[in-house]
C-alpha cells in the first residue's frame, strides 16, 4: 500500500481523466434517489468511479464524488465529494436546520492510516449552492476531458483541463 500524502491525494484528484464507461443520459431512479455513475482512467492507468446521487424529493440534497480503485489494494477510496445540506457532518456543527449547508469532504491521509473512511470530515463551501452548480464545479476540480460528449448543453462544463 502506499503512502498516501496529501500531494499524492492531491495528485490523484486532479490528474487528468478521460471517461471509460459514460453515464447514463438520464438518473436512475432507486429508493427515493436519482443516481447516476461514470468510470474514468488516468494517463498512468488509474482507475476511478464518480458517482452522483440527488434526493428524488429534496435536489438540495445530493452528493457528487470521486472513489479511487488502486491497483494494488482491493477496494476504493472516496478521495473527493461535494454534497449538498443533509444535517450535521464531522468537523461542522450545523444549524438547526438539516438543509442549510452545503460542502465538501477531501480524503485525509490520517484517516486512510487510521482505517477510517477517507473523506471523514468536511468543511463548508461557498464554490456551489446546487447540484447544477456543484457539477461542473467538481468535473473541473477532478481533471475531466470529454465533457462536452457526455455532457451536452452545459457550456459552463466548457472548461480546459489545467495540467
Amino acid at each position: 500500500m502506499p503512502e498516501y500524502t496529501d500531494e499524492l491525494i492531491e495528485q490523484l484528484i486532479g490528474c487528468p481523466k478521460s471517461i471509460i464507461e459514460p453515464p447514463r443520459k438520464e438518473m436512475k431512479s432507486e429508493k427515493g434517489h436519482l443516481r447516476n455513475n461514470m468510470e474514468l482512467r488516468s494517463d498512468e492507468g488509474e482507475k476511478f468511479i464518480v458517482f452522483m446521487r440527488m434526493n428524488s424529493d429534496f435536489p438540495e440534497n445530493f452528493s457528487i464524488g470521486l472513489e479511487y480503485f488502486p491497483n494494488d489494494e482491493r477496494g476504493s477510496i472516496c478521495l473527493l465529494r461535494f454534497n449538498g445540506p443533509h444535517g450535521e457532518f464531522d468537523g461542522i456543527s450545523s444549524p438547526p436546520s438539516s438543509h442549510s449547508l452545503f460542502h465538501e469532504h477531501k480524503a485525509k491521509p490520517e484517516n486512510i492510516e487510521a482505517g477510517l473512511r477517507a473523506e471523514k470530515g468536511g468543511f463548508i463551501t461557498e464554490g456551489f449552492a446546487s447540484y447544477e452548480q456543484a457539477l461542473p464545479v467538481f468535473m473541473k476540480r477532478i481533471g475531466l476531458r470529454e465533457n462536452e460528449k457526455h455532457f451536452p448543453g452545459q457550456e459552463s462544463l466548457n472548461f480546459p483541463v489545467e495540467k
